[in-house]
């Protein structure tokens, strides 16, 4: 018996382990598939709205003197004065005086001038006085060459009668001869006198001269500012000599300040190509110096003479329009540009970010994205101006990514 208990133990045992595993089995708990879920991307966006615009595009160049001259001594002499300002980048006025030469020259150069012209003249008074003597005295001479004339007739007619004697006569035709001579010496003396008289008009004409010149010798002795400026390259001090023609310095014109800047070959066609056209167009001008911002207000006045070629733009040319505002710059200084683009009407201004191949564009509906067809119409920095299927007030997706596509399901941060 035992032996037979010992054999059956091992067997309970397994059958047993057997129907426990089994009951196991059968008792586990069944697990059902959950159905799948939609996956939501998270995507950034912007609101539409369409409008009329006119944009400003930006350039970038920099100012330039359109005016400049070089300041050089007009007469020489020793210096006695200058501007107090007459340094590199001193400011000065019109009509303020810039040097001034010792005048004491000019000055007693210009007075011997006047006492020549007045000797000459007061010659000439005496020359036309002369002259009138010598008229005067050529008329009495004929008129006693008429009366000699008459007396020698009536000699002639009483020598025919034996009144009067051969030598008679012949004395009285000796007086006419020599009244006609005498008349002709008059008029030769007259006509010598008016010689003389026209060479002294013309000895007073040059002396006339000679004073203009010592007079405007003298104002040149005082150099004034044409135009306000700004001084540049200035070498010159008091009790300096300078001679004809020195260089004393550079003025820049701070009245015609300009910025010169490019602009590209299709945005210049774009712009000729209105009615507005692009000389006359205004502009805007800034610059920044630190945290300082200075916008000045310009006006494109003309087009560079060539196109680069390097480039293919052309270089246009802003006024300043505020002198006053316009001496805080600079030549050289580095400037944006801003000018007014052509209006578009009912656009869209959106990041460029929005367009996907082929221009199209995703809005937001229900939660999913939906295609818009859309045309660039222009360029404002980073942003497009868009036409086409698109909505004022929806909104548009700004991500970028490779599973962008219809119909996906987003979320708006």
């Amino acid at each position: 018996m035992k032996r037979i208990a010992w054999i059956m133990l091992p067997i309970g045992l397994l059958a047993v382990g057997v129907g426990g595993m089994s009951h196991l089995i059968s008792s586990k708990p069944r697990l059902e598939p959950s159905p799948p879920t939609e996956r939501v991307w998270t995507v950034d966006a912007v609101t539409v709205r369409l409008e009329n615009l006119q944009p400003q595009i930006q350039l970038f160049g920099k100012i330039f003197a359109a005016r400049e001259i070089q300041l050089r001594t007009l007469v020489p002499g020793q210096v006695i004065e200058v501007h107090p300002d007459l340094v590199e980048g001193g400011i000065v006025r019109r009509g303020e005086l810039i040097l001034a030469i010792d005048e004491f020259e000019y000055r007693s150069g210009l007075k011997e001038s006047k006492a020549r012209l007045a000797e000459a003249k007061a010659r000439l008074v005496e020359l036309e006085a002369r002259r009138v003597a010598e008229v005067q005295a050529l008329e009495r001479d004929r008129d006693i060459l008429a009366l000699l004339a008459r007396d020698l007739k009536r000699a002639e007619q009483l020598s025919t009668r034996g009144n009067i004697s051969d030598q008679a006569l012949d004395h009285k035709r000796l007086e006419l001869s020599r009244q006609e001579r005498a008349i002709a010496l008059r008029q030769n003396g007259i006509a010598a006198e008016s010689a003389r008289l026209e060479q002294e008009k013309a000895i007073i004409e040059r002396l006339d001269v000679a004073v203009q010149r010592a007079r405007y010798d003298l104002e040149r002795t005082r150099l004034q500012a044409p135009f306000d400026g700004i001084f540049r390259d200035t070498t010159v001090q008091v009790g300096q000599r300078l001679g004809v023609n020195d260089k004393i310095g550079g003025l820049i014109d701070t009245g015609r300040l300009e910025a010169r800047f490019h602009i590209p070959d299709a945005l210049y066609g774009r712009l000729t190509g209105t009615n507005q056209g692009i000389i006359g167009r205004t502009a805007r001008v800034i610059w920044r110096a630190g945290s300082r911002e200075t916008a000045l207000d310009a006006v494109v006045e003309r087009v560079g003479a060539q196109i680069d070629p390097a480039s293919g733009g052309v270089e246009l040319f802003a006024r300043i329009e505020d002198p006053e505002a316009a001496s805080l710059l600079r030549p050289g200084a580095f400037v944006e540009v801003l000018i007014p683009d052509q209006s578009y009407a009912n656009v869209a201004r959106v990041p460029e970010t929005v367009l996907h191949p082929g221009n199209i564009a995703y809005a937001v509906e229900d939660g999913r994205m939906v295609p818009r067809r859309t045309e660039i119409v222009g360029r404002v920095g980073n942003d497009v101006l868009l036409r086409g299927e698109i909505s004022d007030g929806e909104r548009m997706v700004t991500t970028q990514s490779v599973t962008m596509a219809p119909g996906l399901r987003v979320e708006v941060r």
